[in-house]
């Protein structure tokens, strides 16, 4: 058994216990308080301009040229960027709305 221990510490890799190997931290941060409410505030003024799951993922997640970038990515990085995702999306869901 010492022979294969031996080995095991010559291949430069440190030795994990076999309990801990499927528990590993992960390597992302978690996203700050301020960045859950900006996206969750996105979120909501997308589902109430879009009113459908498809369209709100799709806009969320896609590259949008007016705002040059993912509008998700864009909400949660700051205040003003969350304000034009609004902006954008009050728009596209005064276009939606049924004209009377």
């Amino acid at each position: 058994m010492s022979d294969s221990k031996a080995a095991e510490n010559q291949t430069g890799r440190p030795t994990v216990p076999r309990t801990k190997q499927f528990r590993r931290k992960p390597s992302s941060t978690l996203p700050t308080p301020e960045q859950l409410r900006r996206q969750d505030a996105a979120l909501r003024s997308a589902w109430q301009n879009l009113r459908e799951s498809g369209p709100v993922i799709t806009f969320l997640n896609s590259h949008n040229e007016r705002l040059g970038g993912q509008p998700l990515h864009i909400a949660i990085g700051s205040d003003a960027g969350l304000l034009r995702v609004e902006v954008l999306l009050d728009e596209i869901g005064q276009g939606l709305a049924p004209r009377l």
